[in-house]
């Protein structure tokens, strides 16, 4: 008798940047999810909620945001240097769906999550690499982002199909990491840098491969979701202090995502979907 496949698809989605685009982003999921017949939606959230005047520590996410993409649909929400901002960092990891890098030394949230059962089950592990860092974050060292990994697997944490959310400035970096793990899991999907990269990847062994999903948000000043004025200014070497809060960008909403199409645990098809 022939075993029946284990089937599923999976969108996943970059950096949300913003309320509004939280707003605009979880109005949007359910009709999503029905378009492309998704059974899981995974969404990176850690730029959704403004919570200071600097962009090197003032997004994260409150309850507001989470609520609005709960409500949507997203089923799991993964985050990144940005997961440790605002003043509701405990209320968000008390969220089931809320997840942050898993090896960054901190006791607070978790960094792997399963949902599902049966032939639907999904692992999401959220990793980051120390090129995301900025400095108001407990940072991992270099050799921490594969031993979490191995460490993960001999854990026996790793149930059904897997995907991996890295959250990473090096599209090299994010590229070798999905080289390693080729084979092992169902997808590497790259977060952090909100400027999507083109191509996805169907990699040897079965994993699927973006190296920047990119960012939901509009696509004003620089094409990031927000004022870059304190970056530019850093780059010149110039005093920040005494600018005013950052902005968020003016003009269209874009949204960066990819659908995977997923076959006993590999990827069998990956599309980028790049919606406006």
């Amino acid at each position: 008798m022939i075993e029946p496949m284990e089937q599923m698809r999976v969108m996943t989605v970059g950096d949300v940047v913003g309320p509004e685009a939280a707003e605009w982003l979880g109005a949007r999921l359910p009709e999503l999810r029905e378009r492309y017949e998704l059974d899981w939606i995974v969404v990176n959230a850690e730029n959704a909620a403004v919570t200071g005047p600097s962009p090197h520590n003032g997004f994260g996410t409150t309850r507001k945001e989470l609520d609005v993409l709960v409500a949507g649909g997203a089923d799991v929400i993964t985050g990144g240097n940005h997961s440790w901002d605002g003043p509701e960092v405990a209320e968000s990891f008390a969220y089931q769906q809320v997840l942050r890098p898993l090896n960054v030394p901190e006791t607070r949230g978790k960094g792997v999550l399963t949902v599902g059962a049966g032939d639907k089950t999904l692992t999401v592990v959220n990793l980051m690499s120390p090129g995301a860092v900025g400095p108001h974050c407990l940072a991992p060292k270099p050799t921490d982002l594969w031993d979490a990994w191995t460490g993960l697997v001999e854990s026996g944490l790793l149930e059904g199909t897997v995907i991996v959310d890295l959250h990473s400035g090096s599209p090299s970096e994010k590229a070798w990491f999905s080289g390693a793990v080729d084979g092992q899991v169902a997808a590497v999907v790259g977060t952090h840098t909100h400027d999507g990269t083109k191509h996805a990847h169907l990699l040897p062994g079965g994993t699927g491969f973006v190296a920047e999903l990119g960012m939901v948000g509009r696509l004003g000043f620089s094409g990031y979701g927000f004022d870059p004025i304190h970056f530019v200014m850093e780059c010149r070497g110039e005093d920040t202090s005494s600018l005013p809060p950052y902005q968020l960008a003016t003009g269209d909403f874009t949204m960066g995502a990819a659908i995977f199409d997923i076959t006993d645990g590999l990827t069998t098809s990956v599309v980028r979907i790049d919606a406006d």
